[in-house]
């Protein structure tokens, strides 16, 4: 049983209202420290030199034009930078098609190369996660969105060293 006087104060010194405005405080508090306070940073190596390579398929000879070396390279929808363009390498870009017999055929595409960008970042490495510049967490085998000041591109993280 709750004890309130004829004021609504629980004990006579509190409000309910009082209260349930503290507990919602208390709980975003707990709610923020546990999204944002990385369990990541006690156990990280930190920070270190990370390169990955990011496999973009079938693009213009446009896209290759501008990406040169040394190009600044940031995330395209977050506008996050995540290093600098040290590498690329291209080549016909191939497609797939399905046979009249069943088969898949590999055929050169028209006009269409694939590239290999490598991108140098400042990052740090735990046990659990790599991270660009501070924040963006790199994973092989993922899609990404990066973009220079020229031109912006889709591709895979192939490979992530450091």
């Amino acid at each position: 049983m709750i004890y309130m006087d004829k004021n609504g104060k629980l004990f006579g010194k509190i409000s309910i209202i009082d209260l349930l405005v503290i507990i919602i405080i208390l709980a975003v508090a707990a709610a923020a420290v546990y999204r944002f306070a990385s369990p990541n940073a006690a156990i990280s190596r930190g920070e270190q030199t990370i390169t990955f390579t990011v496999y973009v398929e079938s693009v213009r000879d446009f896209t290759l034009t501008n990406h040169q070396t040394g190009l600044r390279i940031y995330e395209h929808i977050s506008n996050q930078f995540l290093g600098y363009l040290v590498d690329v390498e291209y080549a016909p870009a191939t497609l797939e098609v399905e046979l009249l017999n069943g088969e898949i055929g590999r055929f050169e595409a028209p006009e269409r190369i694939s590239l290999l960008l490598t991108i140098e970042s400042q990052g740090r490495v735990t046990d659990n996660a790599i991270f660009a510049e501070g924040t963006y967490e790199l994973t092989a085998g993922s899609w990404i969105n990066i973009a220079n000041r020229y031109v912006q591109v889709f591709g895979r993280i192939v490979e992530i060293s450091y």
